[in-house]
């Protein structure tokens, strides 16, 4: 048999020198730039605040907004669409569960239109829903209706998006 060939020697590449000490000035600029970052994040996290819970006497829970969906109206209208129907209906569900409670339909409207016209407006929406919800099966004396014409907008700007959201219905628990 061919004799193995001899390995290749292996050269050793030096060992890169280690850097140089930094200066003291340079030491310090730098504990300075950490205590810098460490600063930035610490004041960009914000500490979890401490939370109070309050729980009020039943008597003080009556007068609340309920978590109902909202019926939103097109432009100087007060029919309910199918989208809102559908609402209405499971506001329904909840109501017709809970014979005892008394629910405030408050109408709005956007802000065009003199005041004496958005009330109208406002009353023939909360108007409105209360037909609907009779309808299906509402008990009438469990709802009081208001008008709140355009004085209680939810949104400020005077453009159709903000106009849009002012024109609705609300459920309120009394």
């Amino acid at each position: 048999p061919a004799p193995a060939p001899e390995p290749e020697p292996v050269v050793a590449e030096p060992e890169p020198a280690p850097a140089p000490a930094p200066a003291p000035e340079e030491v310090a600029e730098i504990e300075e730039a950490e205590i810098a970052i460490e600063k930035d994040a610490d004041e960009s996290v914000e500490a979890p605040k401490p939370m109070t819970i309050i729980t009020a006497p039943p008597e003080e829970m009556e007068s609340a907004v309920i978590e109902m969906g909202m019926v939103y109206f097109d432009y100087d209208k007060s029919d309910i669409s199918s989208t809102f129907a559908e609402i209405i209906e499971i506001n329904y569900e909840w109501i017709a569960e809970n014979p005892d409670v008394r629910i405030q339909l408050e109408g709005h409207c956007d802000e065009r239109g003199t005041n004496e016209y958005n009330l109208a407006l406002g009353e023939r929406r909360a108007k409105a829903v209360f037909e609907y919800l009779v309808k299906l099966g509402a008990n009438p004396s469990q709802f009081t209706m208001v008008s709140f014409g355009e004085e209680r907008p939810v949104a400020s700007g005077s453009n159709e998006v903000d106009w849009a959201k002012n024109r609705r219905v609300e459920f309120t628990r009394l």
